[in-house]
């Protein structure tokens, strides 16, 4: 989503501009190379724990917005710019909006490899 619909401050060809479009992809990119480099393959308690790991990351920056005025993962509030947050409901309900769609997301991501996986055990045991 924030590659889609950044939220930035300083435009193109200021640093934080590349900085921001470079990490966020960084983070796509991460993760296609370990799948198809290392071949690493997600799994249901992958997902699990990253679901675990997001919303204890949401919890600390819930809190580090109390501190600083800050909106880290936009917990305070929507962005001023359009963003598909837009259509997930007003302020907090957005929030629980995204918790399903990320779970739903994960799910997604996560089925092309189950199926992969479903395919190479009806493989083996025909064989």
């Amino acid at each position: 989503m924030a590659i889609l619909t950044p939220e930035l401050f300083l435009g193109f060809p200021h640093f934080r501009y590349f900085q921001f479009f470079i990490t966020h992809n960084l983070i796509v990119w991460t993760c296609l190379y370990f799948v198809f480099v290392h071949q690493f393959r997600p799994t249901g308690k992958g997902l699990i724990e990253s679901f675990i790991f997001l919303n204890l990351c949401a919890a600390a920056a819930f809190f580090a917005n109390k501190l600083t005025g800050g909106n880290y993962m936009f917990l305070s509030r929507k962005p001023e710019n359009n963003s598909l947050l837009d259509y997930f409901g007003p302020y907090p309900y957005y929030i629980i909006t995204l918790e399903i769609a990320a779970l739903f997301l994960f799910l997604l991501l996560l089925l092309p490899f189950k199926m992969i996986g479903k395919n190479k055990a009806g493989k083996a045991e025909s064989a």
